[in-house]
């Protein structure tokens, strides 16, 4: 989503169109399209492949290739702040994480020229969800339940190597109960949602079904569940609280939806090794504070908002 934030604000304010190698879950997610999805069978197969081909070696530049079927492109980098630049020229950009700052001062550059009531119309749901079950249910419960949101699959498993298996900060169980005392909430009435499908950390987790990803477009499509993820999506979008986790998932339901939320200060980082600790972390009402590592700045303030 931050991807196809910074792509439609170039679009809108360069006036230009918005092509993009694949559709993606947004296609069914979300009421309008726009983007189009390129048009050259051949050019577009050859965009579609991953970042590392089966024997581990990075695979051919996506600019090669951009630049063989477009050759005036010009590729820009996002995060720079020259990334709304346009002379004219069709553009490029190939970024998987479009979400850090500039390279000056930890000014966010990406996010500057972003607008909240431009992407909440770009990402306004489809019939399709709004009309699903998991739709009809949480709504019908909306503004009667408050949420946390706990990161956990991706970023750590059980056994021997307990968390951390990444440069990901693992947050501690009780970095959110300490924010709900502090907050005011009572932690035997807050309604859990994770990632957890080992059930470690979120022991009542329920068995959902997993229906995998197919590259390029993302998360594999069900009718009637659409996503496997969708329903814990929703469970936060129609909440009356969410605390966030340190994730872009739950960073995305509090800014679509405005739902009054609390956010963890991710500050700090475990030591490197096999085994590393979980944090303790601070939390602050709003969704401003970055969900990866790094040192707030009132700039993320303005973001959010």
């Amino acid at each position: 989503m931050y991807q196809y934030a910074y792509g439609v604000t170039y679009a809108k304010l360069r006036g230009v169109e918005f092509i993009v190698p694949s559709d993606w879950e947004g296609t069914k997610l979300f009421k309008n399209q726009h983007h189009t999805v390129i048009e050259n069978e051949e050019f577009r197969k050859e965009l579609n492949f991953p970042t590392l081909g089966e024997d581990g070696k990075p695979n051919p530049s996506r600019f090669d290739i951009v630049k063989k079927y477009i050759p005036n492109v010009k590729p820009i980098d996002p995060h720079s702040l020259w990334g709304y630049y346009y002379d004219g020229r069709p553009v490029t950009y190939d970024v998987i994480c479009a979400y850090h700052y500039g390279n000056i001062s930890k000014i966010p550059t990406i996010f500057i020229p972003q607008s909240r009531s431009h992407l909440l119309k770009v990402f306004e749901f489809s019939d399709e969800v709004k009309e699903s079950e998991s739709y009809k249910y949480w709504h019908s419960r909306k503004g009667t339940y408050d949420v946390a949101h706990l990161r956990r699959g991706d970023i750590s498993r059980p056994g021997p190597y307990k968390v951390g298996v990444n440069h990901y900060p693992v947050m501690s169980l009780d970095s959110y109960y300490r924010a709900f005392e502090k907050f005011g909430y009572d932690k035997d009435k807050i309604e859990w949602i994770s990632d957890d499908a080992t059930n470690t950390w979120h022991k009542d987790r329920p068995v959902t079904e997993n229906l995998g990803f197919k590259y390029p477009e993302g998360s594999i499509y069900k009718p009637g569940i659409i996503f496997d993820w969708l329903d814990d999506f929703l469970k936060m979008y129609f909440a009356r609280t969410v605390f966030r986790g340190n994730s872009s998932f739950s960073w995305w339901v509090n800014f679509l939806s405005g739902v009054n939320a609390y956010a963890p200060i991710i500050d700090k980082r475990a030591p490197e090794g096999d085994v590393r600790p979980e944090l303790d972390f601070d939390f602050v009402k709003g969704n401003y504070p970055h969900w990866m590592y790094t040192e707030p700045t009132p700039w993320e303030i303005i973001i959010s908002h």
